[in-house]
C-alpha cells in the first residue's frame, strides 16, 4: 500500500482540531500515526489500546455498525471508522468545544461533528483509494 495522502489528510485533521490520529490496514498494520497521544488520559485501557494498538480488532468491531463509533477518554472524544474494506482509523479531539442546553442536544452536536469529521476524512481517503494508490 502506498503512503496515505498526508497533504490531503493533514488540513482536515487540523481544521477539526484532531489531537491524535491512527490509520491502519484491516490486518492491523499501522499506515500512519499523526499528532500527540500523550494528553489523552487512559481511563479505559481496552478502549484506548484497542483504538491505537490493535487496529485489526477495531476493524472487526466496526462490521455492520453505523459509523463513526464514538468513545470518551476523559476530556477527549474518539471516533473510529473505516473506509470501505481497506482503511480503518481512530481520531481523538477535545470535547470542551461542545456546549448545549441539554445532554441530548450535546450528544446531537457531538454526533453531527463526528459525522462531518468522518465524512471529510473519508473523502480525502476515498480519492486516494480511487486513484489506485492503495
Amino acid at each position: 500500500m502506498k503512503p496515505l495522502p498526508l497533504e490531503d489528510l493533514e488540513p482536515v485533521l487540523n481544521r477539526f482540531g484532531v489531537v491524535y490520529a491512527v490509520f491502519a490496514r484491516p490486518d492491523g498494520g499501522v499506515l500512519l500515526r499523526w499528532g500527540d497521544a500523550s494528553p489523552i488520559p487512559i481511563l479505559d485501557e481496552s478502549t484506548f489500546v484497542g483504538a491505537t494498538r490493535d487496529m485489526a480488532q477495531v476493524y472487526r468491531s466496526l462490521e455492520r455498525m453505523l459509523l463513526p463509533q464514538m468513545d470518551v477518554q476523559g476530556e477527549y472524544l474518539g471516533i473510529r471508522s473505516k473506509v470501505g474494506d481497506q482503511v480503518v482509523y481512530a481520531l481523538f479531539f477535545e470535547t470542551r468545544r461542545f456546549e448545549a442546553a441539554t445532554p441530548v442536544e450535546r450528544l446531537r452536536t457531538e454526533y453531527a461533528f463526528c459525522k462531518s469529521l468522518g465524512n471529510a476524512v473519508d473523502t480525502a481517503l476515498q480519492a486516494w483509494l480511487n486513484n489506485g494508490k492503495a
